[in-house]
């Protein structure tokens, strides 16, 4: 959806995970996965919240891509929804979303070196989506899989629910400068997770399909397959409530 907005015919501003950092990486951050990386003061979740709401008086369009579960605990609340956004909650099934996580940690295109269920987002998902609801916000909800099934279709229905034009460029386009895959996308070393945010010139449709836990889980220890499959089915019921408010062609 980065590289979508990026090609809407409108001067865009992209902001992927600006949460992350603090989230990883800030003052008062939450996980523990880069301890051995000095906390940035300047990345604290306030600081982000006002990069966020800054003017872009220059730009068209802001775009911004995060993740719920970076206001894990205390932030989950609306003080820490920015302000003047409409707001998109893009969902997959768990087993599918699973089966990504588990092929960036096998690939090492990460620092993961282990799952952390605390990063599988589903609940965080649903709960961000009940208190702009409460606040009165419209949102719009997509399934991943719907849209790569029918790329054309379903971005369409979405310029049509937000507000936008839609753009034959937003299906295809050209790939990323070096220049500007760093300036958008790349964050502490992990380049290679986004390398395909870089090489990609289209949105390719694929057919929907749920990964089967023979396909990819099987291979891994008794212990780690419980793990997975308690945390697939742990989620399962926030994924079925997105799922069944989805835009629909």
């Amino acid at each position: 959806m980065c590289r979508v907005m990026l090609n809407s015919g409108l001067d865009t501003q992209i902001l992927h995970e600006p949460y992350r950092d603090s989230y990883y990486l800030g003052p008062d951050r939450i996980s523990d996965r880069y301890l051995h990386i000095e906390p940035d003061p300047k990345l604290s979740f306030e600081n982000t919240k006002r990069r966020f709401e800054l003017p872009y008086e220059d730009k068209e369009l802001v775009f911004a891509k995060d993740m719920p579960y970076y206001l894990q605990s205390s932030r989950l609340t609306t003080d820490w929804i920015p302000d003047g956004y409409v707001h998109t909650f893009i969902t997959r099934h768990p087993r599918s979303t699973m089966a990504s996580y588990f092929r960036v940690i096998d690939k090492k295109l990460s620092a993961w070196g282990e799952f952390d269920p605390k990063e599988f987002g589903f609940k965080e998902q649903v709960d961000v989506l009940h208190l702009l609801q409460q606040q009165g916000h419209r949102v719009t909800v997509i399934d991943a899989d719907d849209l790569m099934a029918d790329p054309e279709g379903m971005l369409r229905a979405y310029c049509r629910e937000v507000g936008l034009e839609y753009q034959d460029s937003m299906v295809n386009w050209a790939p990323l400068s070096e220049e500007d895959f760093r300036a958008i996308f790349v964050r502490l070393s992990e380049t290679d997770w986004h390398l395909h945010m870089k090489s990609a010139s289209k949105l390719n449709r694929k057919p929907k399909r749920v990964i089967a836990e023979n396909e990819l889980f099987a291979k891994y220890d008794q212990n780690t397959r419980e793990v997975i499959e308690r945390t697939i089915a742990e989620n399962m019921k926030y994924f079925e409530e997105l799922h069944n408010m989805r835009l629909t062609v």
